[in-house]
């Protein structure tokens, strides 16, 4: 289960799930009032005088719905949410700013008999309901922490959601952040288009975001019909919002063009091949090349959504960039790019992603730096002597291509061109070389490995300070098989990728 955690401050408290910010409530008014309002407002005009079916998925704490109830056209909501230590908070701890939403009406001045909870799996729950069941499904889910959590934002969920929702039905959805990861927020976009969903992306400064460097935050708003430009113009909102203005709100509609002016290169999200969590945790946008052609957008250049109708690219990736083999298939496509269909060269961020929900880039950037340092510790001459020694193990023309690669190493020359199975075979040696460095530090150059970087609670031998100390080469040969072992897998994945 999540781990909860409530920080009582004098004007408030703020709320977090595994050491996340859910909301503070000095300014979830404006989370909440964007995420629900628009799109309730939207169902109301799109079905006058028709008693609205609301569905909240997540949404525990109780505020969505308290903005949900402000519509008296909407008869019957239904949360679903499936931690229960959650909705115990939003019936007890966050009352006093849900208003009493998940409790009955006699308990509370908001509390009201129209909400039905149920703890249970969103996906489960919703693939359960009949067809257009709903006027307005609202998903208010927090940002992924790991890849199993990203269900509920994929193609396949989103296609449900389209199914459950009547034709002219709206979709509200919390996104992510569309200035820290803007891969990520385009990820859905581009998700939810596939889906069938017509889709206005939106753009809202939460200071307490800010404050945790979640940057500008994201929501969809989506429709199975289209969305135009007067409807939203036209809406007519509650008069007891806290935030939400009808005459300034649709500025969160307009996203400045570096923003978004990528958003066509990225890949949907799916069950099978998932690639959510790869754009949130790299801020980068993917291995595909801007097309260097295309003229610059200027930094104040913006672009409105509330104008533009985009169908979507519908641009499936291959692989789950975060698996090991994926990244190993990335460096092969790097030797290939016609075979590949790029003719670009992967951003060497892009070649060693981030995999870790408390990594960042900087730290790739430092793993980077270090990667050219053991690099730096390979003579390339010796390197190269080593394999033209054994040039009879080797196919003819790699023999020759490595023999005149030596003698303008030896002489001196400039390595204008080296000839493309050169390059593979060098590139695949130094990998493995890398690769068993990183698992073993030094061992892979039979060094063995002294150092104050690995420290233990304990002594070891005659080590008072519980320094680990490897002197009898145990280290060195396990460095050397991780080497072998390596390089013969990188070789046989190169040979099986030729066949």
């Amino acid at each position: 289960m999540p781990t909860l955690f409530i920080e009582q401050h004098s004007q408030g408290l703020a709320f977090y799930i595994n050491g996340n910010l859910q909301f503070d409530t000095t300014d979830e008014a404006i989370y909440h009032e964007h995420l629900v309002v628009p799109a309730i407002s939207l169902a109301e005009q799109r079905f006058p005088n028709l008693p609205l079916r609301v569905l909240i998925c997540g949404g525990g704490d109780g505020l969505a719905a308290r903005d949900v109830l402000r519509f008296n056209q909407v008869r019957e909501i239904t949360l679903v949410d499936y931690d229960p230590d959650v909705l115990e908070l939003g019936r007890t701890v966050f009352q006093p700013y849900n208003q009493g939403s998940l409790t009955t009406a006699d308990q509370s001045p908001l509390g009201s008999d129209r909400v039905t909870v149920y703890t249970q799996e969103a996906f489960e729950f919703v693939s359960n309901l009949p067809d257009a069941c709903y006027h307005v499904v609202i998903c208010d889910f927090t940002c992924p922490t790991r890849p199993e959590e990203t269900q509920v934002y994929s193609l396949e969920w989103l296609t449900e959601i389209r199914r459950i929702l009547a034709p002219q039905g709206v979709l509200a959805k919390n996104a992510v952040s569309p200035q820290q990861t803007p891969a990520a927020f385009w990820c859905l976009y581009q998700t939810a288009l596939a889906a069938g969903i017509h889709t206005k992306p939106m753009r809202v400064v939460i200071p307490s975001f800010h404050h945790h460097d979640y940057g500008d935050w994201g929501f969809l708003l989506g429709s199975p019909t289209a969305i135009a430009p007067e409807e939203l113009t036209s809406l007519k909102f509650p008069n007891n919002l806290q935030v939400l203005q009808v005459a300034t709100w649709i500025d969160v509609f307009r996203f400045p063009a570096t923003m978004a002016n990528d958003r066509h290169l990225i890949n949907l999200h799916t069950l099978d091949c998932p690639q959510l969590f790869y754009y949130l945790l790299n801020s980068h946008f993917s291995d595909r090349e801007i097309d260097a052609t295309v003229k610059p957008i200027e930094s104040e250049d913006w672009l409105d959504f509330l104008a533009i109708q985009e169908s979507g690219t519908g641009l499936i990736g291959t692989h789950d960039p975060l698996e090991f083999e994926s990244m190993i298939q990335v460096w092969l496509d790097h030797f290939h790019p016609s075979q590949s269909g790029s003719t670009s060269v992967p951003a060497p961020a892009s070649l060693i992603p981030v995999q870790h929900p408390y990594h960042d880039p900087r730290i790739s950037q430092e793993w980077l730096g270090y990667t050219k340092a053991l690099l730096s510790e390979i003579d390339a001459k010796q390197l190269l002597s080593k394999l033209v020694d054994r040039a009879q193990e080797l196919p003819p023309q790699l023999a020759k291509d490595l023999k005149q690669l030596l003698e303008k190493v030896r002489s001196g020359q400039p390595l204008t061109y080296i000839s493309e199975h050169t390059a593979e075979l060098i590139t695949i040696l130094s990998v493995s070389l890398l690769v068993a460095n990183l698992a073993a530090p030094d061992a892979a150059f039979a060094k063995g490995f002294s150092g104050s970087s690995y420290r233990s609670g304990y002594s070891s031998g005659s080590s008072s300070s519980g320094d680990y100390y490897y002197s009898d080469g145990s280290f060195g040969w396990l460095g050397f098989w991780m080497t072998m072992i390596g390089g013969m897998w990188l070789w046989n994945l190169y040979k099986n990728r030729d066949d």
